[in-house]
């Protein structure tokens, strides 16, 4: 059976369509690989938590969906939507490399020996988080007044950690924001109380 020019025409765009989706899916999981070994690599590990499951020589498809403390949107694509790294004993700074992991809803660095600064850019980095939890760090300077521009957090803990400054009152923008345990007893705040909204809940 001959295909005419049109019939042609269609299994071209057809296969040029199908490339494109391909290529869309190798570049995003291609990026969350290179977000997990961005953070492996930037934080220190002195318990080998991540060093003895965070295997990147696994070439099976959704290998890092398998990776201690990562939750995939499906178990057969590598596409991160949480990391749960609590508790392991890992030091270094906040780790800058999941700006990577493009498709992230939730982080969780508490209960590890993480100190320096948040970083000011933070909304770069997480934008679509809506659980973020720091707490039990030493995390220190100012909490970054841009946080409040992460408009999905429903979700932020950050207690037991030494800020200075002030809780940022623009915190108060983030409409969504059900949970907000803060480091308010570790914070300098000239003997000013909290204000009603931001206070510990």
């Amino acid at each position: 059976m001959l295909l005419t020019g049109r019939d042609l025409c269609n299994v071209f765009l057809a296969g040029v369509f199908l490339l494109l989706l391909s290529c869309r899916f190798i570049s995003g999981v291609e990026s969350d690989i290179n977000c997990l070994r961005s953070i492996k690599a930037s934080l220190e590990d002195p318990l080998g938590m991540l060093t003895s499951s965070w295997d990147f020589s696994n070439p099976t498809e959704g290998f890092i969906c398998n990776f201690l403390g990562i939750e995939c949107w499906h178990p057969y694509e590598s596409k991160v939507i949480n990391i749960k790294l609590g508790d392991l004993g890992l030091k270094g700074q906040f780790p800058r490399g999941v700006v990577n992991c493009t498709s992230l809803t939730g982080l969780d660095l508490s209960s590890n020996g993480l100190s320096g600064s948040l970083p000011s850019d933070i909304l770069k980095l997480i934008p679509f988080v809506t659980s973020l939890d720091l707490s039990s760090n030493s995390f220190s300077g100012p909490i970054p007044r841009n946080i409040s521009n992460c408009t999905f957090l429903n979700a932020l803990k950050l207690v037991v950690v030494k800020f200075t400054g002030q809780i940022p009152a623009e915190l108060v923008q983030l409409s969504r924001l059900k949970i907000k345990h803060l480091a308010w007893p570790t914070i300098n705040c000239l003997g000013q109380s909290p204000p009603s909204t931001l206070r510990m809940v």
